[in-house]
């Protein structure tokens, strides 16, 4: 089980390591601003460390496996890759390499990300053991498993999934926190998505194969799964109607009150 110590920054780490003087992590803050790259390539393109340095360091300082590489015969369980969708695995540079009973083991480029952790844990239902490797070995085994493997972001079987998407919008409010507009909410939720996600979409309602209306909906998520925000209880059966006359797989609604609340339908 991966046990996550006080959140550190990567700049921290590394100066605490003596592997960078306060000097150097200025510069590379600096360089990070300027370009608006991650803090490690920016110490990487400074020339003051390369990146197998920061991935050691990293390993050794979180005490987790470093796999340098990815391609290795029987690393990699394609059935548990699965488990996470294409477009956050892409994201976050993160892959599933395999489950037990009660865990999943992940390698991910940014051990340090404990939100991408929780998540896992969160829609897996198991314990999460970490390990470290290169952000470019991980994404060329991502395009290898996902789409050379036949497994495309749209046909992914996480993807319009209610549960799924769900854990995602819960992931997104405890990053961002209570108390805000819905119009807050919409716009993190669209980022955080990204192309995955429209706003403000009406969508077409039919009832015997004839179109009978319109519906406004405040979020659709990969064209099948709606989300709705509201400051009021909104009825069931209003819910389940809506379902039956539109091609929507699932609803979420967002109850927007001084705690957020979420109910999945579908």
């Amino acid at each position: 089980m991966f046990i996550r110590k006080e959140k550190q920054k990567l700049g921290e780490l590394l100066r605490d390591l003596d592997l960078l003087n306060e000097d150097q992590v200025k510069q590379a803050l600096l360089l990070q601003r300027e370009q608006g790259i991650k803090f490690g390539d920016a110490v990487v393109k400074l020339g003051f460390l390369k990146k197998d340095d920061i991935n050691w360091a990293l390993s050794n300082q979180l005490n987790i496996p470093y796999i340098p590489d990815l391609k290795e015969k029987g690393i990699v369980d394609p059935a548990s890759v699965a488990l996470l969708p294409y477009d956050f695995a892409e994201k976050h540079c993160v892959i599933i390499l395999g489950q037990m009973s009660d865990a999943v083991n992940i390698v991910i480029a940014d051990p340090l990300n404990s939100t991408v952790i929780e998540y896992i844990e969160h829609s897996t239902g198991k314990h999460v053991n970490v390990s470290i490797s290169d952000e470019k070995a991980i994404r060329d085994m991502i395009e290898v498993l996902y789409k050379d493997g036949g497994m495309t972001a749209a046909e992914h079987p996480g993807e319009g999934n209610v549960a799924q998407i769900k854990t995602e919008i819960d992931t997104v409010i405890q990053e961002i926190g209570t108390g805000f507009d819905a119009e807050i909410y919409k716009n993190a939720l669209c980022i955080s998505f990204d192309k995955r996600a429209k706003k403000n979409v009406s969508i077409q309602l039919s009832y015997k194969n004839a179109e009978i209306g319109k519906y406004f909906i405040d979020i659709v998520i990969d064209n099948t799964i709606g989300v709705i925000f509201s400051n009021r209880d909104i009825d069931e059966h209003h819910i389940n109607a809506l379902l039956k006359l539109s091609k929507l797989q699932g609803l979420i609604v967002m109850k927007i009150t001084e705690k957020l609340t979420l109910e999945a339908l579908e």
